[in-house]
């Protein structure tokens, strides 16, 4: 698994390339998210454009960086999945958990609409000025 990152502001692209599966491309995919989560970068959108395999342990891998992205107030996103992705994705029903998206612009896009909401959202929630 060869993983190639870039940043568009607070967001980080994760390109990943090759198989994520079980021992070979599901730990190193794990080290880059915890390494980049520890550096505040919570924001991803992984390209799995040219991902060649995955396999239960992949989404497994998927699932738990999703969840550690979002315990630390980010969110992990899905770009360009394969016909087969979008199957596995179907299957395991996790089409409702993650955002997926066919483009980068409108996946990038999308985190500066969560921040609009979120922070009309703490707007409501404060109590009128005096």
């Amino acid at each position: 698994m060869e993983i190639t990152t870039r940043d568009v502001g607070d967001i980080t692209i994760l390109s990943l390339l090759g198989r994520l599966v079980l021992d070979e491309g599901d730990i190193p995919f794990r080290d880059c998210v915890n390494q980049l989560v520890q550096q505040g970068r919570v924001n991803i959108v992984v390209d799995m454009g040219k991902v060649t395999r995955l396999d239960s342990m992949g989404i497994g891998m998927l699932v738990s960086k999703y969840v550690t992205t979002y315990l630390r107030g980010g969110r992990l996103k899905l770009l360009n999945l394969t016909a087969r992705g979008e199957t596995l994705m179907d299957v395991t029903k996790l089409h409702g958990v993650f955002e997926i998206f066919e483009s980068e612009d409108v996946a990038i896009r999308s985190f500066e609409r969560a921040r609009a909401r979120q922070a009309t959202r703490k707007a409501q929630k404060e109590p009128p000025k005096r």
